[in-house]
């Protein structure tokens, strides 16, 4: 909720045009960081995970002193190759000089947003929810105090913005590496080969990058094609969209951890119910968002972005309804990827990557955002369908929403509300 406070703000004080400029950026940094974390922050959690099952507390210590290590080194040679290369990537790709001369502060911030990303992942690990939660709300709020500091005193610009984005990274990593230095410090470390961690988490680079070409390949082709303003017209809509999987997405905050844990003793039952229960609760939060923007689509974007960004609303209902389908099939990447089927998760992914790719490069040429976010919704939805499927088929588990939970859960809700 604070992350979306951010966008609206800031989205209100750059204008359509540097918000583009500042999507962009951030979405040049996610295939950056995809590539410097070499897949460990999807690893880190099953390897805890285990670890914390099995009670291994020294292995556990090694794996992130281990994890830690590698994308220290991997973050700064990613970052140098953003900005030997960012005239390149700004002005020969995209055809912004504005573009280029923000750069830097991705290569910059990119090292230092993967240690938190990291260090947030670690205690999710650890199964401690309350300091996973703390550090990025932290991020947040330093962010969003810096940004009313710069509205109120007539300081808004892009460069300032950026300033104040990497205060909100700095303070919960320097709070965050100080609580896992305290917490780790009484156990044994027993040493873990980076050869080890990085056969688990390479795998997963591919699936992340596929997963990132479906999240954000749509922002890069219309960059390629459209001013900066359509770019940020188009984030616009697609943080509104993104409201509807908020429910899920809260939950996919907990459960990883929980089904590396139970995979680890065997304990299908509760590995089922955990999945299901979070896709049977986040749909029954999901759909009525889903609802209150198909219906006030156009007053939804003037009231929280501003009439500038009213002319997304085409787009907004593709976006929405892929959206609902992934909400419905719930958190079936996470089931393979926490089982020991990434690599599955990996093809599947890497699959509707490619035809995302395709789509995207035909549609944006026909109907400009509204086919991009056609085509994105179309490759979010086939993916999810693809994956809930592979996992009945290798766990005999479904992962979508489940009618006798929902009923149950009703249930449960008119008695709590009775009384």
């Amino acid at each position: 909720m604070l992350g979306a406070a951010n966008k609206i703000l800031l989205a209100r004080l750059l204008g359509p045009t540097y918000w583009g400029i500042y999507t962009i950026l951030l979405k040049i940094c996610n295939i950056a960081e995809i590539l410097s974390l070499l897949g460990t922050n999807t690893v880190i959690l099953k390897l805890l995970g285990t670890a914390v099952g099995s009670g291994d507390w020294g292995r556990l210590k090694g794996t992130l002193t281990g994890i830690f290590r590698i994308i220290i080194v991997s973050s700064s040679a990613v970052a140098f190759i953003i900005y030997w290369s960012g005239d390149l990537i700004a002005i020969r790709f995209f055809h912004s000089r504005e573009l280029y001369a923000v750069l830097v502060w991705g290569a910059v911030a990119l090292p230092l947003r993967n240690c938190l990303l990291i260090t947030v992942e670690a205690f999710r690990g650890l199964q401690d929810l309350k300091t996973a939660s703390f550090l990025p709300v932290l991020q947040q709020v330093v962010f969003l105090m810096s940004l009313i500091f710069l509205h109120y005193n007539a300081l808004a610009s892009i460069h300032n913005a950026l300033i104040a984005f990497f205060a909100g990274i700095l303070c919960p990593l320097l709070a965050g590496l100080m609580i896992l230095y305290h917490r780790t410090a009484p156990w044994p470390s027993e040493k873990i080969s980076p050869a080890g961690i990085l056969r688990e988490s390479l795998p997963m680079v591919v699936t992340r990058g596929s997963l990132l070409i479906m999240s954000n390949m749509d922002f890069y082709v219309l960059g390629l094609y459209a001013e900066p303003a359509e770019v940020g017209i188009y984030g616009v809509v697609s943080t509104l969209a993104a409201t509807v999987v908020f429910p899920l997405n809260i939950f996919n905050q907990v459960i990883p951890a929980m089904l590396a844990h139970y995979n680890a003793q065997n304990d299908y039952q509760r590995l089922a119910y955990v999945v299901r229960f979070a896709s049977t609760l986040g749909t029954m939060f999901s759909a009525p968002i889903f609802i209150l923007l198909m219906l006030f689509d156009k007053h939804m974007l003037n009231l929280y972005f501003g009439y500038h960004y009213s002319s997304g609303t085409g787009a907004l209902y593709f976006l929405i309804a892929g959206q609902l389908v992934n909400s419905i099939t719930g958190s079936c990447g996470y089931m393979l990827q926490m089982t020991g089927l990434h690599k599955l998760f990996m093809k599947i992914s890497l699959t509707c990557g490619i035809i995302n790719l395709i789509l995207d490069f035909f549609m944006v040429r026909h109907f400009g955002k509204e086919g991009i976010a056609a085509a994105t919704a179309f490759s979010l939805a086939t993916q999810n369908i693809l994956t809930m499927v592979v996992v009945y088929r290798k766990t005999g588990i479904w992962t979508m929403v489940s009618p006798k939970l929902l009923s149950d859960i009703a249930k449960q809700a008119g008695k709590y509300i009775c009384y």
